[in-house]
């Protein structure tokens, strides 16, 4: 009979701990609210007792205010808050009671939030980084940001009150979890602290999220109503591989996070796509782009423009004649070549292709290490989308401003829109086609992009160069195109177009079809 009592005993322990007054699981202490909007705070609480909550702060000048704030008890056992708008660098204590339990969040900082999201170069930590030891101490002192991490997980349901399993809680830079951290998302932080302390104005506290799982596909990340806006087939769900079923992970790792203002998005995902519905992701990604902006900003007060950077895929396998990731690149910016858009407004990139690394195994190959310079370019680009800055900061390097045709000397003219460096050490960057740019991508290789000689690329002036094109006379149909491979230099920071000091960008992607005979 003894074990009997003793088993009952454990069962009503755990079953006052999981009914317990909670908070949803994204709010732990330390952590980061967004800065100059209403914030809602809920959690669960299943014996539905009468919730009350209060708010203590502290300003960036000492100054000390505490206020009651009103609580809602929902049906399912749900509770929800919605606290007071508060600047920058307030630090706050959180407390919510409920019959005789009493619960809080301490040291909240108020600052912008941050959700990034996508695969394995999304998640790739700053344990697997160059220099990754010296990188993790150098961190330490950035004391104003803060992060967190989404374990893997995917759902058939879904559920906007849904919680989510943690894998990291909310920590500070000087802790061990950094190791476990997204690289390219704290490191964003990090140059966006260091970018605003050098135009001399106040750093922003930074609440980063990482959300992400490696090796999946954008249609997993895709609410059902963005995968219909693009007609994306709907494909049977392979249960031992739940993370690339359609809107699995928007399910369990985005979704339940909406009813919480932020800042915006980062993405680094597409590697997945380069052999999965490659010709839909010029629909896919700006249309779950849309859909999060809804989503987010219908359940909290994020802005419906919410500003979304993204790094173009990186280089992998040398001498690749593979059209997936070349083709990725292009349609991550809707066929365009650049962001922002028409199509893709307030959206930012960064364009990593100079970043090729030879280790094998991971990380390495198409996982490279180098994510500080990724970071700082994403960095540059978001200080002038989301925050506002002008030159230098950009939202990517140089592009063809110009592209003139002279039919008699067979030479193209390309005048960029800024002053560029050109240098030919590797390849002259340049390649053309016998066919219309999309025509030349509609199969598997990139075969039918001929590298054009060195010798055949001249510099005008600092912002032009011209193009021999006298081997392709009399062809009907010709396209142009930059840097069109998926591995298009090996030395790194190597391409041939870069941007000039002190970020020294590099020249996106492009093709063009510059000429047809009717």
């Amino acid at each position: 009979m003894l074990p009997l009592v003793f088993v009952l005993f454990i069962g009503f322990l755990h079953f006052d701990c999981y009914d317990c007054l909670r908070f949803h699981s994204y709010y732990g202490d330390g952590m980061v609210l967004q800065r100059d909007a209403p914030v809602q705070v809920w959690g669960y609480d299943d014996l539905m007792n009468d919730v009350q909550a209060g708010l203590s702060c502290v300003g960036k000048d000492g100054r000390k205010s505490d206020e009651h704030v009103d609580v809602e008890s929902l049906e399912g056992g749900l509770w929800s808050m919605m606290l007071p708008s508060r600047p920058s660098g307030n630090r706050c204590v959180i407390e919510v009671s409920g019959g005789d339990e009493v619960i809080s969040l301490s040291d909240v900082l108020y600052g912008d939030v941050w959700i990034c999201s996508g695969q394995s170069n999304m998640e790739q930590n700053m344990g697997n980084i160059m220099n990754s030891t010296e990188e993790i101490e150098m961190s330490a002192k950035y004391e104003q940001i803060r992060y967190m991490v989404v374990a893997n997980t995917a759902s058939a349901d879904l559920d906007d009150d849904m919680d989510i399993t943690v894998q990291v809680p909310w920590s500070e830079p000087s802790s061990p979890n950094l190791k476990s951290m997204s690289a390219v998302c704290f490191l964003f932080a990090r140059n966006i602290q260091n970018m605003m302390q050098s135009e001399g104005d106040e750093i922003v506290p930074m609440g980063m999220v990482d959300s992400d799982w490696g090796g999946t596909l954008i249609e997993a990340w895709m609410s059902q109503n963005a995968l219909d806006a693009c007609g994306v087939p709907h494909t049977e769900c392979n249960e031992e591989h739940a993370q690339n079923c359609q809107t699995r992970l928007w399910n369990a790792m985005i979704n339940p996070l909406k009813k919480n203002a932020v800042t915006g998005f980062l993405w680094y995902q597409g590697e997945a796509n380069g052999g999965n519905n490659r010709d839909l992701y010029n629909c896919t990604f700006p249309s779950m782009i849309d859909s999060w902006r809804q989503e987010f900003s219908s359940n909290s007060a994020t802005r419906e423009n919410a500003p979304f950077g993204f790094v173009q895929l990186a280089s992998f396998r040398p001498d690749s004649l593979d059209a997936g990731f070349p083709v990725i690149r292009w349609h991550q910016t809707a066929d365009q070549g650049y962001v922002p858009n028409d199509i893709m407004n307030n959206v930012f990139m960064a364009t990593p292709l100079d970043t090729y690394d030879p280790k094998e195994g991971y990380p390495g190959g198409i996982h490279p290490r180098y994510k500080q310079i990724v970071a700082e370019r994403l960095a540059v680009a978001g200080m002038n989308v989301a925050y506002h800055y002008s030159t230098p900061y950009a939202p990517f390097g140089p592009i063809p401003f110009t592209t003139e045709f002279e039919m008699d000397m067979m030479e193209m003219v390309i005048t960029y829109d800024v002053p560029i460096t050109y240098t030919n050490t590797e390849i002259s960057g340049f390649y053309a086609c016998k066919n219309t740019a999309e025509d030349c991508d509609a199969g598997n290789s990139v075969a039918t992009w001929i590298e054009i000689e060195k010798e055949s690329v001249k510099v005008v002036d600092d912002q032009t160069l011209s193009i021999n094109l006298e081997s392709f006379r009399g062809e009907p149909v010709l396209s142009l195109a930059y840097i069109w491979r998926e591995t298009p230099v090996q030395e790194y920071l190597g391409l041939p177009i870069y941007g000039g000091e002190p970020f020294n960008l590099p020249s996106p992607p492009w093709k063009k079809t510059i000429r047809i005979y009717q």
